[in-house]
């Protein structure tokens, strides 16, 4: 395939990517709403399930901007889901962790989640999906060790 090939088929990828993403955000809405919570809130729950983590942190693992990561964090401290500490290493950066009742709406979606996404992974035998996850990883890890 010609550089020009490659890059076309990338153009479409990237295009067909930002509108998976945009599906996988209205499915994770439609996924917690009975929580609820959005599925950006859902991410930032997710994202603190195992220790406690800087708005910062949350926002790098999650692949959010600094301010959506921090609006989702209020709006989870105000329904008592997560709550804030101080970071003995960093006091301008509080640590957010998961209250219990965090904890219990993270436990209930997680059946929820599982069979969504086993029913939604019909679509590709697991060889398809461990591939298009190494592209995806490649792509990202690329992305992230160059600018535009």
């Amino acid at each position: 395939m010609t550089e020009e090939g490659a890059g076309r088929l990338l153009t479409e990828l990237v295009d067909e990517v930002f509108r998976l993403a945009d599906a996988f955000s209205r499915a994770g809405d439609a996924l917690v709403a009975e929580d609820g919570l959005t599925a950006s809130r859902w991410l930032t729950l997710g994202a603190v399930a195992h220790g406690p983590l800087s708005v910062a942190e949350i926002a790098r693992r999650r692949g959010m901007r600094r301010q959506s990561a921090a609006e989702s964090v209020g709006q989870l401290e105000a329904a008592g889901l997560v709550t804030r500490t101080p970071d003995p290493s960093d006091a301008r950066a509080p640590l957010v962790a998961l209250t219990e009742e965090g904890r219990r709406v993270l436990d209930g979606i997680r059946p929820r989640r599982l069979a969504w996404a086993e029913e939604t992974a019909r679509v590709a035998d697991e060889r398809e999906l461990a591939a298009a996850l190494d592209l995806a990883r490649r792509l990202r890890r690329r992305l992230d060790t160059t600018a535009p």
